[in-house]
């Protein structure tokens, strides 16, 4: 079962720098412009330890975390704790919410680890790239995000002591999308409610949410590095998949460059297995392909007919269990645009916009043939997939907003034994 414990937390001295000044979006949604911008906006930025731009960046990170714990820009805790965590924010559809979670370090032991289920496929790159920044650091900058289930919230109740107190951190962070989400973080020590969360999560299925590649790493540094004390760990962000916080979005497709592709014959071999209904606005078809269950996908082109809505001529239980990003490869990308599953895989010709702002903003830039809308995922559909020990295509899930890095820092070395 999943062994989920407080731990020493190592963070920015909030008398020596600004938190909005030093905290950044996760190193994997950020462009190398945005990098220069956080590399600018404070010498301290956490992006110098997780995403450096140096020669040797490993290296580089190394030093200036030890150099920021020397010069006490970097303090650690007493004591172990819990950190719970807020994100407040807009839905894109609008109002606002909260998510709720805590951050707290998770055992990679084979017994704990068992219990964690991931939901994407992970690939060799990334590994060895998040490996090396672990074996020069000893340390994680950004926490993996986790999912458990719990219908009664007394998870999330459990987590709301932490909140009477003063806050350590409170962020506005500015997305590129013009909204705004307000991170707040709390220490929770409170012995009762610390036995009570290893209670709840010790039986329960962890799902990875985000940060497949980073739990891969960690496991593999620990199996290679059992003498380091504490390897045998990583921070993980613990959220409660059915508490109004899980918003999952859409990732949807853009297909783009590829030669000889012609939208009027897709359309003629779309109709020998589909029922096709056009639509006059893509709010219009985005309404339907989000309520019915029998669609597939919202086909949006440059040339009339625009948008056009594919759906089941005859739903069937088989096809209701697989999700609509599954189809749309194996029956639609595959066998009717051309396209290959190492295609897929290598994600040539295929652009994947999260917001229909980033899809506009790529048909105004991108050569591009055809824009395939999903809708989201369910929590039951999620929950279905990884408990068949099944993987989703790539890019099928999007948990938003994005978990903020810079709040806290586990270091391997300096932590109790359990």
């Amino acid at each position: 079962m999943p062994e989920f414990l407080p731990f020493i937390g190592t963070r920015y001295n909030p008398s020596t720098v600004r938190a909005d000044n030093v905290t950044s979006p996760p190193y994997d949604v950020i462009s190398s412009e945005f990098r220069d911008v956080l590399y600018e906006r404070d010498p301290h930025n956490v992006i110098r330890l997780e995403f450096n731009r140096d020669a040797d960046p490993y290296t580089s990170a190394a030093r200036n975390f030890e150099a920021w714990k020397n010069e006490k820009i970097l303090i650690r805790e007493e004591r172990p704790a819990y950190y719970v965590y807020h994100q407040i924010f807009d839905k894109p559809e609008g109002g606002q919410i909260t998510r709720t979670g805590v951050l707290g370090r998770l055992s990679l032991a084979p017994d704990s680890v068992k219990q964690v289920l991931p939901h994407e496929r992970t690939h060799a790159g990334p590994i060895r790239d998040r490996f090396e920044l672990m074996a020069h650091t000893h340390a994680n900058f950004s926490p993996i995000f986790g999912l458990v289930s719990d219908p009664t919230l007394f998870f999330d109740q459990t987590l709301e002591i932490a909140t009477a107190y003063a806050p350590l951190m409170d962020v506005d962070e500015h997305l590129e999308n013009g909204q705004t989400v307000r991170h707040i973080l709390w220490r929770l020590d409170d012995t009762l409610a610390a036995d009570r969360i290893q209670k709840i999560v010790a039986p329960s299925k962890i799902i990875i949410a985000d940060g497949h590649h980073r739990f891969k790493t960690a496991r593999q540094f620990y199996e290679q590095h059992q003498d380091i004390a504490g390897a045998g760990y990583i921070m993980m962000f613990i959220s409660n998949l059915e508490s109004e916080g899980a918003v999952i979005l859409p990732t949807h497709r853009l297909l783009e460059g590829l030669a000889g592709f012609d939208q009027y014959q897709l359309l003629e071999r779309l109709k020998e297995k589909f029922e096709l209904t056009p639509f006059s606005s893509r709010e219009e078809g985005v309404a339907v392909l989000e309520r019915d269950e029998s669609t597939v996908t919202l086909i949006e082109f440059p040339d009339d007919p625009k948008w056009v809505l594919v759906s089941d001529l005859e739903p069937t239980s088989k096809r209701e269990k697989e999700l609509t990003a599954t189809r749309l490869e194996e029956e639609i990308l595959i066998p009717m645009v051309g396209l290959s599953r190492t295609t897929i895989d290598e994600r040539r010709n295929l652009l994947y916009p999260h917001t229909f702002r980033e899809l506009d903003e790529l048909e105004e830039s991108q050569n591009w043939n055809a824009a395939f809308l999903l809708r989201s995922v369910r929590p039951s559909e999620l929950k279905a997939v990884v408990n068949r020990g099944e993987y989703m295509p790539q890019k099928t899930t999007y948990f938003y907003p994005k978990l903020l890095t810079g709040l806290v820092f586990h270091e391997f070395e300096i932590q109790p034994k359990p």
